[in-house]
């Protein structure tokens, strides 16, 4: 009966192990970028990454908890892909890089940090989850975030041609290079798929009474962000909707070791309003996207009102090669911004030496200011070369 009663436990605690699991997993980007600038005062050849998709580390878990839920964590850490002592160009405002290579706080995860449950009832994450903005680009053209998109954190800006201040930045605080990507201090909540259909619904808490300037940077915009999708057969449709309200004591922008990381265009009790509509459709080896978005603002002195709009295709021309093609355009019809009307053309190029193994072409035509008259507002000419791996 002893030898029983250890070997029913040797098993439960054996099969309690199999349940729960830890993953690595990653991306790694490196390759060569040729830039010429309309103007040719900004020129630029390097070794860089970032080309066809975003260097990170991904460390994520599960636990199954029995009955159909679960407990899942995730954490991203961005990192360069070729130099050890610069920051990833699109680390969050919050987790920006140092000029000795370690992050603010020195947090190992400067990007998508979650932990939740899910289950028949969908899944709630806490932490910094990605916000549905930048789900649903994923779904109206093939870029990703990286060249060609339209999406990066320079060049042209769907979610604001004034100012590339306005938009989320992973800064609760403050408000960054013109995406919304994601969120700290809030809750996301994904419903389960009912027949090709689903939503979300994230929420950041807004928190304005610290009026001390030394505090003030505890202080934190409210966002509410919300999606609704629908994904059977060839089609994949998403809208995707974001707002974020500043109260009557406005977020400040973070300084650390005296530089400030982030700044906001937000004011005291200004709101900004950002939507995403679009999807894809498969046709055999062809893929074809439409993307169109708005952002607004109310209570700046200079408001925004901003549209853009995207088509683009992708086609497997054998098993290994696929050709990608995105165009967008972005109208600013505040009339103080005029000029700030901007157009971008990516054409991409992947040839699969593995299923984790990628070689790449990319190139973008970006002009940021087509009526500007003087140097240094008519875009550039990039063109770039290298190796993607997924682990």
């Amino acid at each position: 009966m002893k030898k029983s009663l250890v070997a029913l436990a040797a098993l439960a605690a054996t099969s309690a192990f199999a349940q729960s699991s830890v993953t690595l997993s990653g991306v790694w980007d490196a390759g060569y970028k040729i830039t010429n600038a309309a103007d040719d005062t900004s020129d630029k050849k390097e070794f860089g990454g970032n080309n066809a998709g975003t260097t990170r580390l991904i460390v994520s878990g599960v636990e199954d908890l029995g009955g159909g839920m679960k407990v899942e964590f995730k954490g991203v850490g961005l990192f360069s892909a070729t130099s050890p002592n610069s920051a990833n160009t699109a680390t969050s405002a919050n987790n920006a890089v140092t000029a000795y290579g370690f992050s603010q706080n020195n947090n190992l995860f400067n990007d998508e940090i979650t932990i939740g449950v899910s289950g028949g009832f969908g899944s709630i994450k806490i932490g910094s989850p990605d916000l549905s903005q930048h789900s649903t680009n994923g779904k109206i053209q093939p870029f990703g975030t990286a060249m060609g998109s339209g999406w990066s954190s320079s060049g042209i800006s769907r979610f604001g041609a004034t100012t590339t201040t306005l938009g989320i930045s992973g800064f609760v605080q403050a408000a960054a290079n013109g995406r919304i990507v994601r969120a700290e201090k809030s809750l996301r909540y994904d419903t389960p798929v009912f027949n090709g259909f689903s939503a979300s619904y994230a929420i950041a808490a807004q928190n304005d009474q610290q009026t001390d300037a030394n505090k003030t940077s505890a202080n934190s915009n409210g966002i509410s962000d919300y999606s609704l999708n629908y994904s059977q057969g060839p089609l994949n449709l998403a809208y995707a909707n974001t707002t974020v309200k500043a109260g009557a004591y406005v977020a400040q922008g973070l300084t650390v070791a005296g530089t400030t990381l982030a700044t906001s265009a937000m004011t005291a009790n200004s709101e900004a309003k950002y939507t995403m509509l679009g999807g894809n459709y498969n046709i055999g080896a062809l893929t074809l996207y439409y993307g169109a978005t708005t952002a607004k603002t109310t209570g700046l002195s200079t408001n925004l009102d901003v549209t853009s709009s995207n088509i683009a295709a992708k086609y497997a021309l054998t098993p290994m090669i696929d050709v990608m093609i995105n165009s967008v355009k972005v109208d600013d019809k505040a009339t103080a911004s005029a000029a700030k009307d901007q157009k971008l053309t990516g054409i991409g190029l992947d040839y699969k030496l593995s299923k984790r193994t990628t070689a790449y072409v990319r190139m973008e035509d970006m002009n940021t200011d087509k009526s500007a008259t003087a140097s240094g507002g008519k875009g550039s000419k990039t063109q770039a070369f290298g190796i993607l791996h997924t682990f």
